[in-house]
């Protein structure tokens, strides 16, 4: 008899220990209900930058364009590409601020390495988005922001950067939509 209640307990542990982990999981575990989409979406992603205006006007669909609004994916694919046209044009102005003899050097040649970084990890990025290998996309997001960061802390208070500093401003900010945009990926 007592070997019987032994398998008899081993066997209600292997069945009732999986079953009412599944139970809570499912309990426990928030259902996402339908993906967010239009202006939802947009809002969602948005909220989770550190500038919300910047963002809902960046994604916002022209209104005389198609009434279609973009998909998680799409909007990452957007900010990302915003993020590579801005770091091609932050290289563009360095090297004509460097054809400037009245500026420094050593400041503009440090943000150009860290500017070719930026492009190297945003290439990597869309790579990674079109591999749709999501980790590693917004690791490389994270490090061409921060690579743009420190040439920000580079120039900081030098009004002769504005226009880089500006430019670098956007590359981030598109930085962070499009890695808030894969928090809504399906």
């Amino acid at each position: 008899m007592a070997r019987f209640q032994s398998h008899f307990l081993t066997l209600l542990r292997q069945i009732l220990c999986p079953l009412l982990l599944l139970i809570f999981m499912i309990i426990i575990h928030p259902s996402n209900g339908e993906p967010l989409h239009g202006i939802d979406l947009v809002n969602g992603v948005c909220s989770l930058t550190s500038d919300n205006d910047f963002c809902v006007d960046t994604l916002t669909p022209n209104p005389r364009a198609s009434n279609a609004w973009p998909t998680a994916g799409e909007l990452a694919t957007i900010a990302l590409s915003y993020a590579q046209s801005k770091a091609d044009d932050t290289g563009s102005l360095i090297a004509r601020l460097l054809n400037n003899s009245s500026i420094s050097i050593i400041e503009l040649r440090a943000c150009q390495l860290l500017n070719n970084k930026a492009i190297k990890d945003l290439s990597s990025a869309n790579n990674n988005l079109n591999s749709h290998i999501i980790d590693a996309m917004v690791e490389d997001l994270n490090n061409a922001a921060n690579a743009t960061k420190s040439c920000q802390d580079i120039i900081q208070g030098k009004t002769c950067f504005s226009e880089l500093a500006n430019k670098n401003s956007y590359l981030i900010k598109f930085c962070e939509i499009s890695v808030a945009s894969t928090k809504f990926f399906p």
